[in-house]
């Protein structure tokens, strides 16, 4: 192609963006999340869900659930939608990092062609959750049970084989040594996880804050340490797996709102400034905070949510090198 007709066409594209940008939304958009609800990531889409219909007049955003496979049939769902605005996806980073980088067949989307990456969300620590009659008080303890002959009848929980709680208790009974005989126990979404360890049908997990946080405040649940770089405000006497000698435990989880690759610019543009303006309300912040997330601070565009898709990508094959933790099922 000529470079004038090359101009020509980008004019066009721009035309028919600023176009569709100038009416939209014209119907609800969907904002779906890969879990069940309850969960941190359905939690977190609920949080701002009513804050970006301000920001958009005349706008509807509904918030639906598509579980499985730890947000990855999200995710694929996503990719085969219209690239419009009205088909979003509140992703975290099981489905955008670690099944992509851990997962030994991989995945049917490529996280960075099959998206165009709109907002950072928000961010959340894990915790090391116990049952309430868990046979320790601090890490150190639990982890000399989990090396122990009792830990056969210690099952664990996460959120979906293959989740960021997951690899984060694999990464936690690699510290523990080949002696522990805990089995892994596979839940649909967060919700149901944490509940399993509070019934003690599992003794202990690793569970996103936000889907512990309930139970956690409710004595349902005792918290060992979280993966945080620091203690986090609401569960201020819980320390932190790097105070008890244990760095390499140090991960948190990235919430962010992505569409399908080639969105018009005029609607992302749109779209990101709805979920800032949602960031940015204080109200909303504190629900953060008291759902065990941190609404994000620092810079929200389209290319720095971007970037965080691309070193979390880099961090979880790193990982996966380190200590040989694959995802096979």
């Amino acid at each position: 192609m000529r470079r004038r007709d090359c101009l020509a066409a980008l004019a066009f594209s721009a035309a028919v963006s600023r176009a569709n940008a100038a009416t939209f939304p014209e119907r609800p958009i969907i904002l779906s999340n890969g879990y069940p609800p309850g969960g941190s990531t359905d939690v977190a889409a609920r949080l701002i869900m009513d804050r970006m219909m301000r920001a958009m007049p005349n706008s509807r955003v509904i918030v639906e659930n598509r579980p499985g496979a730890s947000g990855t049939i999200a995710c694929d769902w996503l990719r085969r939608q219209t690239a419009d605005g009205y088909s979003l996806l509140l992703s975290e980073s099981s489905s955008f990092a670690i099944w992509p980088s851990m997962h030994a067949e991989g995945t049917r989307y490529d996280p960075l062609a099959d998206f165009d990456w709109v907002s950072t969300v928000c961010t959340a620590p894990l915790v090391f959750i116990v049952s309430p009659d868990f046979p320790a008080k601090t890490v150190e303890e639990a982890i000399e049970v989990l090396r122990s002959p009792k830990s056969e009848k210690l099952d664990y929980s996460s959120s979906g084989a293959g989740s960021i709680p997951h690899i984060a208790a694999e990464m936690l009974r690699k510290v523990v040594g080949d002696t522990n005989q805990s089995r892994h126990v596979s839940y649909r979404g967060g919700a149901p996880a944490v509940l399993s360890v509070s019934k003690g049908e599992t003794g202990w997990g690793v569970a996103s804050l936000g889907s512990a946080a309930g139970l956690l405040q409710g004595g349902g649940l005792r918290a060992l340490a979280v993966t945080g770089a620091k203690r986090f405000p609401s569960f201020p006497d819980v320390p932190t797996f790097t105070e008890r000698g244990l760095p390499e435990m140090e991960v948190e989880i990235y919430y962010l709102v992505h569409a399908p690759a080639r969105l018009p610019a005029g609607i992302h543009e749109i779209l990101s400034a709805a979920v800032a303006s949602a960031l940015q309300d204080e109200t909303v912040r504190s629900r953060f905070i008291a759902a065990g997330m941190e609404a994000w601070t620092g810079p929200n565009t389209a290319t720095t949510t971007r970037a965080i898709v691309t070193a979390e990508l880099k961090r979880f094959k790193d990982i996966s090198a380190r200590t040989g933790i694959r995802i096979s099922a």
